[in-house]
């Protein structure tokens, strides 16, 4: 079948039906309102999240849920809405399981915020939700990262560019140039520029009242920073951004036709990988 919307929220009940009756995958695209310098606007992620799955979905011909526009950032300029990972991670959980009820198997979560907290979060509340709910023993959860599959934005990675630099905002400027400030594009001074780019999580100032690695640490933002661009946004191009969507679209359409097409196989026959249980006495190193 070839579907007539991609957007569920663009179709009727009984469309829905119509489609899990030969299909039963969905994607689950995720952002959230955060800073991304005096450039971009604060809805850079959720247009990051809702442009790939429309990408993808044409490639699966599948449909793409009503986007999670909440999460955790970490950031702290106006602007940007922070939700507790704990928050987050159930309302996915919850969203899974109610799609999953009516009939969903495949649920492709495609994030369109790279935070580390929420992300390594996220992964292990999944697990333990498949684990704690047999019910979604056939279920297929894939926590896609958008730039696994594009060799540019990796490499991008590897060169220190991260938030809010060459990468995120060549793709705004191929998708939307229209909301892209090109004029206010700016860095924090050069010390401080350059040591986000060596450590993106440079950002937060962690305090405690002992050195005891049992005390939780408090967290902030650092006062002195006033930008929190990570690497280079002046060297962005309209063509970088169509050349990392080209190769998430079809590296990652042809990654996840190849997965819904094993999973689904995989249902027919019982079989199950068997994965080995990781590293051992992981409670020594909490």
């Amino acid at each position: 079948m070839t579907l007539a919307h991609h957007r569920m929220l663009d179709c009727t009940f009984p469309e829905v039906r119509a489609y899990l009756k030969e299909k039963q995958t969905v994607i689950i695209p995720y952002g959230l309102s955060e800073q991304h310098g005096a450039h971009l606007p604060l809805d850079t992620d959720v247009r990051n999240a809702e442009f790939i799955s429309a990408g993808l979905a044409k490639k699966l011909d599948c449909l793409i849920a009503p986007t999670l526009n909440y999460t955790f950032s970490g950031g702290m300029f106006p602007g940007t809405i922070n939700v507790k990972p704990t928050t987050f991670c159930n309302l996915v959980g919850e969203i899974i399981e109610s799609l999953h009820l009516q009939g969903f198997r495949n649920f492709i979560i495609i994030p369109g915020h790279g935070g580390s907290e929420s992300l390594l979060q996220l992964k292990e509340a999944l697990r333990i939700l498949k684990w704690l709910n047999p019910a979604l023993a056939d279920a297929m959860i894939l926590l896609t990262q958008i730039w696994d599959f594009s060799p540019t934005w990796t490499r991008l990675f590897d060169e220190r560019d991260y938030h809010a630099a060459k990468a995120e905002t060549s793709l705004m400027l191929h998708w939307c140039p229209e909301v892209v400030r090109k004029d206010k594009i700016r860095l924090d001074v050069p010390e401080i520029a350059e040591g986000l780019r060596q450590d993106p999580d440079s950002y937060q100032l962690r305090e405690s009242f002992t050195d005891l690695p049992q005390e939780i640490v408090q967290t902030s933002q650092r006062k002195e920073i006033e930008l929190c661009v990570m690497g280079w946004p002046e060297q962005a191009s309209a063509e970088l951004g169509r050349k990392i969507e080209d190769e998430c679209l079809t590296i990652g359409g042809a990654k996840l036709l190849e997965a819904i097409s094993s999973a689904d196989a995989a249902r027919k026959s019982g079989k199950r990988i068997v994965h080995d249980n990781g590293a051992h006495l992981k409670i020594r190193t909490v």
